[in-house]
């Protein structure tokens, strides 16, 4: 009798374990005609939840998800609109899905196709993002190939700039333009950078240090712009490079260090690379006044200082070799707006059903709001 009775309780739990078990589904349905996997919904519901603990208050624990769901963050922060965070996190999941679904169906249109190193360059990157948050991924539900095909997705919009902006494309942008724009709203530098630390023992500069190397790396500036030639690009950075280039040793001598190299480089920068780069107060301002030719040295980080001289990008590259760049540099977020657009116009046939069955709740979050 008691074998029985073990055998029955065993039997009942089964049958509830079993009714209360539900599976993912393989789809949620289609944006237009791109189909939607769930691996690809809970990709977007994840990054949606991040884009909202990226908003949370420093009283507000994005790693207590239930909780965090329920409470209320500002999403403009110039409107000051808010609004609860499973409402963003909806909102958010929708138009990344939309958006993923106009990549796609853009693409298709234009006849792009994905070279294979980009293919290579893509499944490569994602072996590397599940070797680092493979544990993170999986626990959310987001295996390999959803982030290989989100991979893909991001190189197709990066060709859609080319596609849609480029010479050849829907809506090509003239050379004036982009000219124009190059050398208006991005920045050439050549560049020198000096760590605020000794190379060797990572002593950080103190205040006093960091006002010295300063003021030395600013005198070496202004025995640049007393030589300086006033109209060739190539015997500024020789005057620039003769200039700075033995005041280096002086100024690193400060933290009895030495300096790590003595060779200019250059870089083109955008805007949005400036702000992110230069982040102490009014370095980034000092660097975007700079007229071709202007020299200038700033602490630019609290780790590092830089001694920069802005040049004509034309006179560094020719137009071709950057044009990719300031596409992406001058249309990407008009890209951005149209895909936006494009991808809740197309036709809806997404499963309710399906995806109450991966609710926000069931996100797995360890990081925390710092």
């Amino acid at each position: 009798m008691k074998k029985r009775i073990l055998a029955l309780l065993c039997a009942l739990a089964l049958a509830v374990s079993l009714a209360g078990c539900v599976s993912t589904p393989d789809t949620v349905g289609t944006i237009g005609n791109v189909e939607i996997t769930s691996g690809l919904y809970l990709l977007a519901q994840f990054d949606a939840y991040q884009k909202a603990a990226d908003k949370a208050s420093d009283d507000q624990d994005a790693s207590d998800v239930k909780s965090f769901l329920k409470a209320t963050i500002t999403t403009d922060e110039d409107s000051g609109e808010t609004a609860t965070v499973s409402d963003y996190v909806s909102q958010e999941t929708m138009k990344n899905l939309e958006t993923f679904a106009a990549i796609e169906t853009r693409f298709e249109e234009l006849g792009g196709q994905l070279t294979a190193d980009e293919e290579s360059q893509a499944d490569s990157y994602a072996s590397q993002l599940m070797d680092q948050y493979g544990d993170t991924y999986k626990a959310n539900g987001i295996g390999l190939e959803t982030v290989k095909r989100f991979e893909r997705i991001l190189l197709k919009s990066n060709d859609l700039v080319t596609l849609i902006y480029g010479t050849d494309g829907e809506t090509p942008v003239s050379d004036e333009e982009l000219s124009s724009y190059l050398q208006s709203d991005m920045v050439e530098l050549a560049y020198y950078v000096v760590p605020l630390y000794n190379s060797s023992t990572y002593a950080f500069a103190d205040d006093d240090q960091k006002a010295e190397m300063l003021s030395l790396a600013q005198d070496a500036v202004a025995d640049y712009t007393a030589a300086a030639p006033a109209d060739s690009t190539s015997l500024q950075m020789n005057a620039f490079a003769a200039a700075v280039s033995p005041a280096l040793s002086g100024i690193c001598a400060v933290l009895d260090d030495t300096p790590s190299s003595t060779t200019a480089q250059t870089e083109l920068l955008s805007s949005s690379t400036i702000d992110s780069t230069f982040t102490q107060e009014g370095s980034a301002d000092t660097i975007r006044s700079l007229s071709f030719g202007q020299a200038a040295a700033v602490q630019y980080s609290s780790y590092a200082m830089m001694i920069a001289l802005r040049v004509d990008p034309l006179d560094v590259s020719s137009l071709d070799d950057v044009r990719a760049q300031v596409l992406t540099d001058m249309k990407s977020e008009e890209l951005q707006d149209a895909l936006e657009q494009y991808g809740a116009q197309l036709p809806h046939n997404l499963s309710t059903s399906a995806m109450n069955k991966m609710p926000a709740k069931k996100i797995v979050n360890n990081s925390t709001n710092s």
